[in-house]
């Protein structure tokens, strides 16, 4: 498992989700209550990017069709969503937000530059 920087904590002046890319993973990364997470950006139900989405009480609104997802857990909340989100380790390092990925994807967009 590789640590990678997907945003400094500069980026939620006044934002609760971001989205990135990490190596090749689309990733949304929220700030909820002081803490740090990360989930798949993309909806599981149609494709929607959920950081243009809204954070309701730990939750993700899907913007497309307003299916929510936990935040901490990636757990679907019910209909349109049905299948859960991925969700990937969070840590801080000074002001720099870093994700967790698999080693394959780190050498995979390694070889692809």
């Amino acid at each position: 498992m590789a640590w990678l920087p997907v945003a400094d904590v500069s980026d939620f002046a006044g934002r609760d989700v971001i989205g990135t890319q990490c190596a090749d993973k689309a990733i949304a990364i929220y700030k909820v209550e002081g803490a740090y997470y990360a989930t798949s950006n993309i909806c599981t139900h149609a494709g929607a990017r959920l950081s243009e989405g809204e954070v309701v009480e730990g939750l993700i609104e899907c913007p497309l069709h307003f299916g929510l997802f936990e935040i901490l857990t990636g757990k679907a909340q019910g209909a349109p969503v049905t299948r859960d989100l991925k969700t990937y380790p969070v840590r801080v390092d000074g002001t720099r937000v870093e994700v967790e990925v698999d080693d394959a994807l780190v050498l995979s967009e390694q070889t692809d530059l």
